[in-house]
């Protein structure tokens, strides 16, 4: 790229020159590529000061002169040697024609310069050059995709063992990466912020600003982190949004109206996912201070003062901006705080300058719907506010008003119920006892004087008031402004009565589980005694449940719904639950209560904090665990009165979460002595529970019920305390708790929790497998970790998230292999490198007939089971269970035709950096083959030609005989019951057509109640037995207990798993394997060459499978002969039929001695098995032969190569000839595996390799690592490119 030309002094300081002409010379940089020490340092130096210098450039000088001007830089050696070209090409002869140097340089510099003016530069919209640089950096050095988006970059030292290295750390959504190279040497450290345990940050004079990342392999430990709060801040929320993402199983998306909102007031080297990340964070916080809805986002910030009129006064603090939302805060923390909804503003406009001082300049005057005025003054920028506020006023929605009809459809459809207090316990004015009302008379002084409702001033008066409860007349009211849940109804018009009649009569585990439990919700009031509240607490919880299935129902929602519908509506009740359960108590009611868990942990921090020798004794009594959970999920109503336990929620309503830590501590405190006293921990719920049942509330107006745990009868009688004083001594003694403090606390615990929660889902995950694969210990966990991870990767990079139905996501009986789920592509990358079977050109494509084969339920996802299950069988399996698995991957519906004409590339799964062997060359060619073996080839395929010419001759028999085989075929039906083996049938000649077609069935589960196990180690004369045993059950059968399932035969009564179709070893059950035929053979026969590809016994096992090959090939053709002579004489068998059973045995001998007979090889007339007993002669005599011919061509080749290159470039010439001349392959022969296996069994080389057992955690850990490989030979021009 040319530059502006500038003057260098020192031409060949720390630079290598790599072309030169008179006046021109090109330069490379020490340490890129080049060695020596000079080049080792100048790397150094380069990475520790991440010197941005491009590695190439172009100096101008001249002989006579020193000074140098720089003319041209680049990255690559390609662009440099572009511009070098270009000024051979253009410029060498014209400064040739000078007669001066300085001539030749002002004209080189003009040119240059004008080169420069010429050049069209695209500045970056959302990053500088600078991060795009490093982003690049950053994919390079740890082979992450273009999904994986750097966040910041900070330098830093990392300790590897005791000796720090300088270099650099990289924050992106996913990973925490760190990168150095120091003297030559490297070091790589990657960390998925899901497998981060703790996080803790410490500041000393040895190791200044330490950060320490734990996980669960080992602890790493990062020093002088530059901008260390800042970064430690990016780092806590990159976790803690992990933590979050791990529960929820989603993925990051960037919010890119944040970042352009907030991009004038952020730094421009920020990178705009950091400005996303900073403005979410401020967005919560704004929510969190404010309690605005969950989607509320933060337009911006300004200093400001209001006018407070209550007490006539300018109070400085700041205004925040929403889309729907103007709040101030004091900058005295809870002086005074406003929220005004834009939904209620009537006007909003300019105040002009006050002339008596300066207190009032830049004002804005807004005025509310309910004649309220907020006077904010003093604007840095008063203009840009107006026009903001404007803009969101200007996209309010308008008012839905509903109208006559849809108002009484709804009300003739589902009556819903007011604050059922009102109903059950009516009281007129002259019945509320002097406290109630001097309490109404206060509440009615401080809304005419501060306000009511959304919009009033909330001050310290509002607290006080509220400490002392709310009056039971404004407490649902108040509930609603405090909580904010008002707003989200305002917001969602008419949503609870859609969601209640969308809700109505449908049933789910959570409907039935709500059932369960009305009848035990506050059953102490009347309210809940009868159908009207029972019915209303029942359509509130159903339509929550139905609104969020994440949660659904928890047992303690009941119990919280019902207090709530004593004072407020049925919708209202229905958004205060909501604004429980997803703002101020967030993931208190999901299936896994993570939020109550981390909240138990931080009451665990502060009673460690606040009470230290309470926390001794409580956690040797092992009470910490069960008083948080209890407390905290029901807000304590359930453990004291609820006419008590409402002024907790009063206060809860109004502070926030921080009020049930103050009350459990306050609680606590008070029985401090009598918990310090006590040995068991039974004694010390007792004396918890007594205090907290005699709780009272002396200014409730409900009248007094004891609490449910307090009926059962008690010793001592304890004094009462006032729940009010409780309350005010809470907030005495620990008022200084924040909601900051316990979201800080919940960050920094959250972490723990998860992990805690993630290992005993690993630990429920393998033991759910362990019976169904034969992996075993640190082998299932290491595979159970990387399938793990490979599922968070698709959450991660994928752009849509997997197909999961939401009902069956979160049912809670859905078994635990299932929660984790990967597709193809990530199922290829793990077979790849892991199975000892992916060698060659097509691992691909086995890798694809394994997914096809697991996927039963066809829903193209593969789950952990089905997984560890293959995996299993492939590493660890028997002889019999590989076999049978490599077997059953060339059937359907593993193998599909159109796999064999596939033009297979290199099988990297696109999401992989995994590189793979180079491909196998065609199998089916050997370069070993000499010329006199061609003469046999040619007389093999005139044998086949003659043989396929006989084949023609018998079909023209068998449609000869068709019709008397129709004529017979009902007597054969008749006495097929007489048969005590059920073998298959005869069908007419045209199903027979038909189904040789079709592929025979890949399962047919016949169960015996005695299994036999069969020996792998079997001797010649069974393995012999094997090899002529064509009794395998057919799919001709018209036995009823075999039903065609998408082109495969399936058992009615039931299908068998997986596992047990592989790992039995019944010989019934080798007969119950499907057939099969040519071109799933062929296909069987080149995996096997692609398995042995670099395998020590590699020529050994060629020869092996070249003889079995052959033999088999010929066993085929031998067997498909017997099959048509079996249909030329079907009369004849089906007149034998009618002869009674010891005549057709007695017969037998002369069945076998005619090959002409109409029974199959090894059966009689009535198909029943007689191999062990007779066997035909011509079988006999042709599988002799075959054995003869496979021993001769077995030693007569000059070495072993010959033997496979003939036997086998007979099968595959066969087959590719076949192809080419564009007919079908033989549709008649087929092969067992019986014969396949006895086959096999009979080569030492083939047994000792499916004998061998693989290892998977190393390969496993190779692959979790394989981002740390480098793939460049030069770490320094890696590190700096």
């Amino acid at each position: 790229m040319w530059v502006k030309p500038e003057e260098v002094l020192l031409a060949n300081a720390l630079w290598v020159n790599e072309r030169a002409n008179p006046y021109f010379v090109l330069q490379k940089r020490k340490g890129y590529g080049g060695g020596g020490l000079a080049g080792l340092l100048v790397g150094t130096i380069d990475t520790v000061l991440d010197s941005k210098t491009p590695p190439y450039r172009i100096l101008h000088q001249t002989p006579g002169s020193e000074l140098s001007y720089y003319i041209s830089e680049a990255n690559n050696k390609k662009e440099i040697s572009k511009d070098w070209e270009w000024i051979e090409q253009n410029l060498m002869q014209t400064l040739a024609a000078f007669e001066n140097d300085e001539e030749a340089t002002d004209f080189v510099r003009c040119k240059i310069e004008s080169l420069v003016a010429n050049i069209v530069e695209i500045k970056e919209d959302d990053e500088t050059q600078r991060f795009v640089t490093a982003t690049r950096k950053f994919r390079k050095l740890f082979n992450m995709p273009k999904e994986e988006k750097l966040v910041n970059y900070y330098s830093c030292s990392y300790w590897k063992g005791k000796v720090p290295r300088q270099g650099w750390m990289y924050l992106s959504i996913n990973h925490l990466c760190f990168y150095s190279f120091l003297l030559g040497r490297e070091a790589k450290v990657i960390i998925r912020w899901t497998d981060i345990t703790k996080l803790e940050r410490d500041n000393n004079m040895l190791f200044p600003d330490t950060v320490k990342i734990s996980t669960r392999e080992a602890s790493h430990y990062f020093s002088m982190v530059m901008h260390s709060s800042e970064s430690y801040r990016l780092i806590e929320q990159l976790a803690n949004m992990a933590m979050k993402q791990l529960m929820q199983e989603g993925g990051f998306e960037e919010d890119k109206m944040i970042s352009f909102r907030t991009k004038k007031k952020t730094s421009k080297k920020m990178s705009s996912l950091k400005r996303d990340l900073d403005a979410r964070a401020r967005s919560e916080a704004f929510r969190q201070a404010f309690q605005l809805p969950v989607h509320e986002k933060l337009d911006g910030d300004e200093e400001c003062t209001l006018w407070t009129p209550y007490n006539k006064q300018h109070v400085n603090g700041r205004l925040y901006l929403s889309s729907n939302f103007i709040c101030f805060a004091s900058r005295v923390r809870d002086l005074v705080t406003v929220i005004i909804p834009l939904r209620d503003i009537q006007v909003v406009e300019k105040v002009d300058n006050s002339a008596s001082g300066n207190l009032i300049y830049n004002a804005v005057l807004v005025t509310t719907k309910g004649k309220m005025s907020f006077t904010f003054a003093q604007f840095s920028d008063r203009d840009f506010i107006l026009e903001r506020i404007s803009d969101f006023l200007f996209r309010q929605p308008e008012s839905k008003c509903r109208t006559i009809s849809q108002s009484d459809d709804s009300e003739e459809q589902i009556k819903f119920q007011p604050a059922l207090i009102s109903l059950f316990c009516r009281r007129e004015s002259d019945d509320l006892s002097p406290k109630e009302t001097v309490k109404m008379h206060l509440w009615d002084v401080h809304f005419a004087e501060y306000g009511k409702g959304m919009c009033m001033y909330r001050t310290h008066r509002t607290q006080e008031l509220v400490l002392k409860g709310i009056p039971d007349k404004y407490r649902g009211g108040m509930w609603m402004v405090f909580s904010g849940a008002v707003n989200e109804m305002a917001s969602n018009e008419g949503y609870y009565g859609k969601i209640v009649q969308e809700s109505l009569g449908k049933s789910s585990i959570a409907t039935e589980e709500i059932e369960r439990d009305l009848h035990r919700s506050l059953p102490e009031h009347p309210a809940f005694q009868n159908d009207l509240g029972i019915s209303a607490l029942r359509r509130v919880l159903t339509a929550y449940a139905w609104r969020n299935p994440n949660i659904g129902y928890c047992q303690a929602m009941n119990i919280v719904t019902s207090v709530l519908l004593l004072y407020t509506s049925e919708e209202e009740a229905f958004w205060l639950l909501t604004a429980i359960c997803e703002r101020l108590l967030p993931d208190y009611y999901n299936t896994k209560v993570v939020g109550a868990l981390i909240d138990q942990s931080v009451f665990e921090d502060l009673i460690r904090t606040y009470l230290p020798s309470m926390h001794d004794k409580l956690e040797t009594l092992g009470l910490l665990s069960m008083i948080s959970l209890s407390w905290f999920l029901t807000i304590f109503l359930s453990v004291m009165p609820f006419s008590c336990a409402v002024n907790i929620l009063d206060c809860f309503f109004y502070n926030g979460a921080k009020v049930m830590f103050q009350i459990a501590l306050a609680i606590l405190d008070e029985k401090s002595d009598q918990l310090l006293a006590c040995n068991e921990d039974g004694e010390a719920m007792t004396i918890l529970c007594k205090y907290l049942e005699n709780i009272t509330n002396e200014d409730s107006t409900i009248p007094t019920v004891k609490h449910i745990s307090s009926l059962t009868p008690s010793g001592d009688v304890q004094s009462s305390v006032d729940v009010t004083g409780l309350i005010e001594q809470s907030y005495r003694l620990f008022g200084n708790i924040s909601n900051q403090v316990v979201d800080k606390l919940r960050l920094q615990y959250r972490l723990r929790v998860v992990q805690t929660i993630e290992d005993s889902t690993k630990r429920n995950v393998l033991r759910s497998v362990a019976s169904d694969t034969l992996c075993k210990g640190k082998e299932l966990d290491d595979l159970y970790i990387l399938f793990k991870e490979e599922y968070l990767t698709s959450c991660y990079w994928r752009t849509s998230q997997q197909p999961v139905d939401t009902a069956d996501k979160f049912d809670p009986s859905r078994p635990y292999y299932e929660q984790y789920k990967v597709d193809y592509d990530q199922f290829k990358t793990m077979f790849l490198s892991l199975s000892p079977w992916a060698t060659g050109l097509h691992a691909g494509v086995l890798s694809l007939r394994a997914f096809r084969y697991l996927d039963e339920n066809k829903d193209n996802m593969i789950n952990f089971k089905e997984f560890v299950h293959i995996m299993g069988i492939m590493c660890k399996g028997s002889v019999a269970q590989r076999l049978k698995l490599l077997y059953y991957l060339h059937l359907p519906p593993a193998f599909v035709n159109d796999d064999e004409e596939e033009e297979v590339e290199t099988p990297t799964s696109p999401n992989t950096d995994l590189e793979l062997p180079s491909p196998l060359p065609d199998t089916t060619q050997v370069p070993d083959i000499k010329k006199d073996k061609e003469s046999e080839i040619k007389d093999k395929d005139s044998q086949v030609k003659d043989k396929d010419s006989q084949v023609k001759d018998k079909d023209s028999q068998v449609k000869d005989k068709d019709s008397q085989v129709k004529d017979k075929d009902s007597q054969v039906k008749e006495k097929d019951s007489q048969v005590k083996d059920k073998d298959p049938q005869v069908k007419d000649k045209d199903q027979s057509e038909v189904e040789s077609k079709t592929t025979p069935p890949t399962t047919l589960p016949i169960e015996t109640t005695e299994p036999k196990q069969v020996d792998t180690t079997l001797t010649d004369s069974t393995a012999n037995t094997l090899l002529l045993d064509s009794s395998t059950p057919s799919p001709d059968s018209k036995s009823d207990d075999y039903v065609l399932d998408d082109g495969i035969y399936v058992n009615r009564r039931r299908k068998r798993t997986l596992s047990e179709r592989l790992q039995s070893d019944r010989k019934e059950d080798y007969k119950n394997v499907g057939r099969m035929n040519q071109v799933q053979f062929i296909q069987l026969w080149k995996t096997l060459y692609d398995m042995f590809l670099d395998n020590k016994d590699q020529q050994n096992l060629y020869h092996s499978i070249a003889s079995i090959g052959t033999l088999l090939l010929q066993i085929g053709d031998v067997g498909k002969r017997f099959y048509m002579q079996k249909s030329v004489s079907d009369e004849t068998q089906s007149y034998a039929s009618d002869v009674p059973l010891s005549s057709s045995l007695d017969s037998r001998s002369d069945l076998s001695a005619s090959p002409d007979s109409g029974a199959p090889f090894g059966m009689d007339a009535t198909g029943a098995d007689n191999t062990s007993d007779a066997v035909p002669s011509a079988i006999t005599d042709s599988v002799e032969t075959i054995e003869n011919d496979k021993i001769e061509k077995a030693g007569n080749g000059s070495n072993g190569e010959s033997g496979i290159g003939v036997s086998m470039y007979e099968s595959h010439q066969s087959s590719e000839s076949t192809k080419s001349a564009g007919s079908k392959a033989d549709g008649d022969w087929s092969i067992t595996f019986e014969q396949i296996m006895a086959s096999m069994l009979t080569e030492p080389p083939i047994v000792a390799y499916f004998e061998q057992q693989s290892d998977i955690s190393e390969p496993v850990q190779r692959m979790r690592n394989r981002r740390l490989q480098t793939k460049q030979s030069s770490p320094a021009l890696e590190a700096t490119s």
